[in-house]
């Protein structure tokens, strides 16, 4: 669960508000949906115009590269790549950001396109038009899969097993393609670009949002809401701790509410703009102490 979800992030809601709450995973999934029905209008061109075609790629269309990761070529094609995103890109957010994961997804989809197309100029891929996410969606597995090797999935929704096994299995698969072995009508060649530059993309630690120098100007964005403490008051010595009828004194081992409801601020903004993977104990506990502090006001 993100810290968008959490109770005590949440202040009187726009509709704005409750759609930047479910993360950037949610909006590519309709972005990508959106263009899918729109596709299927009668008359529209966004298939011609948006598909993976080497020889115009090699005409200089090289948007080609980019568009075919928001078009699919039926329902099921569309099901399957969005119920992966969804369950792989909800997670990751966490670990790497909300910028970050989606500056990644969508490189990594262009990454794919182009990994087939210079597999074509070399003369050991095919030729045939695609369209499809499904070489970003192999490159977040790779990701996920690194991350959270031992997680627990359901192949084909039955057969339990790590998550590692399962992206292996579909690896194997591909590179079974690739050598005559599965469907002509599969891009096994755009799937192994995905797996190679998820692979890269952690063995690397690169970040890059760090690298086009845009955390700080996404924090803003993204949260929303937060709790603002005015400068006269941040600098004035927090009050003594009530007495508690026993004597000792009230929230005992944790800060005072004003001093927890500042810090809380700093948190939830640095789990926007870097993950929730890079806070550190102390301020995992600021998370809870906060929680809890709000359950006890919701009694």
């Amino acid at each position: 669960m993100g810290i968008q979800d959490r109770d005590y992030y949440r202040e009187g809601s726009s509709f704005l508000d409750a759609w930047n709450r479910q993360g950037v995973t949610v909006w590519l999934i309709a972005v990508t949906c959106v263009v899918f029905f729109l596709q299927y209008i009668p008359g529209s061109p966004l298939v011609a115009a948006g598909r993976y075609d080497p020889w115009l790629v090699q005409d200089g269309e090289a948007w080609r590269l980019f568009t075919p990761m928001f078009l699919h070529a039926g329902l099921w094609h569309l099901f399957f790549n969005m119920l992966a995103l969804y369950f792989v890109g909800t997670r990751l957010e966490e670990v790497y950001g909300r910028t970050e994961f989606a500056v990644t997804y969508l490189l990594a989809g262009v990454f794919a396109q182009a990994f087939y197309y210079l597999g074509w100029v070399a003369d050991i891929a095919p030729g045939n038009p695609t369209v499809g996410a499904s070489g970003a969606i192999s490159a977040v597995l790779v990701m996920y899969a690194c991350n959270f090797p031992r997680q627990q999935v359901l192949l084909y929704f039955v057969i339990p097993m790590p998550v590692w096994l399962l992206v292996t299995i579909f690896i194997g698969l591909d590179l079974m393609g690739v050598f005559g072995a599965g469907n002509g009508r599969i891009a096994y060649f755009v799937h192994l670009g995905g797996v190679v530059f998820g692979a890269i993309y952690f063995l690397s630690g690169v970040r890059f949002t760090s690298l086009f120098g845009s955390r700080r100007g996404s924090a803003a964005r993204v949260v929303p809401r937060l709790r603002v403490v005015p400068s006269d008051a941040a600098d004035e010595d927090p009050p003594p701790p009530r007495s508690s009828p026993g004597g000792g004194t009230a929230r005992e081992g944790g800060p005072p509410e004003d001093s927890l409801e500042k810090r809380l601020d700093q948190v939830l903004a640095k789990v926007s703009r870097d993950g929730q993977g890079s806070l550190t104990p102390e301020e995992r506990e600021i998370l809870f102490r906060a929680s809890e502090l709000y359950k006890k006001r919701r009694k």
